[in-house]
C-alpha cells in the first residue's frame, strides 16, 4: 500500500483537519467528475464524497479493518455504490454508469474496489510501454485489422505487425505482473 494513503487514512481516522483538506484536494475533483458524469452536480459530488468519507471512518476504526488497495481505489468504490443507490432511489430503475465504468451496482464493494485497482494497474503498466507500442496496441484495442495496422504503423508486412503485437502485449503483461499491487490481487 502505498504511503500517501496509509497516512491519509490514518489522518481520517485521527481527525486531522490538515490531512483531511489533504484528502479533498487530492481524491474530491475525482470523485466531482464520477458524479458529475453520471447526472449529478458539484453539490451531489461533495455530499456523496463527505458520507464515503463517513463509510471509510467507520470501517477503518474497526478491529478487522485492513486497507488492501489505495484509497482513492477505496473511496472512488464507496462513491459509486453511494451515488448509484441514490440514482436508483430516485428513479426506481437500474442503473448504469457510462461505458468507462463497467462495474454493476449488484456487485460488492470489494469487487468494484478489485476491479478499479485492476484497471488502474493495468493502465499505468500500460503508460510504461514504448509509444510504438502503446500505438500499436491501441490499434489492436480498436479492432483495426492487421493490414490496416502494418500500413499505419509503416511496417513492412502483415506478419512483422502480428509479431510486433505479440511483443507488446508480452512486454504489457510482464509489467502488469510485475506491479506489486497486481500480485496482490492475484495470489
Amino acid at each position: 500500500m502505498d504511503k500517501t494513503s496509509n497516512d491519509h487514512l490514518d489522518a481520517l481516522v485521527r481527525g486531522d483537519q490538515k490531512g483531511i483538506r489533504e484528502i479533498y484536494q487530492q481524491y474530491l475533483p475525482r470523485i466531482n467528475r464520477l458524479i458529475t458524469s453520471n447526472g449529478g452536480n458539484g453539490e451531489d459530488a461533495k455530499d456523496v464524497f463527505q458520507e464515503a468519507l463517513m463509510v471509510v471512518y467507520e470501517k477503518a476504526t474497526g478491529p478487522d479493518f485492513r486497507l488492501t488497495s489505495s484509497l482513492y481505489t477505496l473511496l472512488y468504490g464507496v462513491c459509486r455504490n453511494i451515488w448509484g443507490n441514490r440514482l436508483q432511489r430516485k428513479s426506481r430503475t437500474e442503473v448504469t454508469f457510462g461505458d468507462h465504468d463497467k462495474y454493476k451496482l449488484s456487485e460488492s464493494l470489494e469487487e468494484a474496489i478489485e476491479q478499479e485497482e485492476e484497471h488502474t494497474v493495468f493502465w499505468e503498466a500500460f503508460e510504461r510501454l514504448g509509444d510504438d507500442c502503446q500505438r500499436l496496441l491501441r490499434l489492436f484495442f480498436d479492432k483495426i485489422k492487421m493490414e490496416e495496422i502494418a500500413e499505419v504503423m509503416g511496417y513492412g508486412s502483415t506478419s512483422y505487425a502480428k509479431k510486433r503485437k505479440f511483443q507488446c502485449k508480452e512486454q504489457l503483461v510482464s509489467l502488469v505482473k510485475s506491479d506489486n499491487r497486481f500480485r496482490e490481487l492475484r495470489p
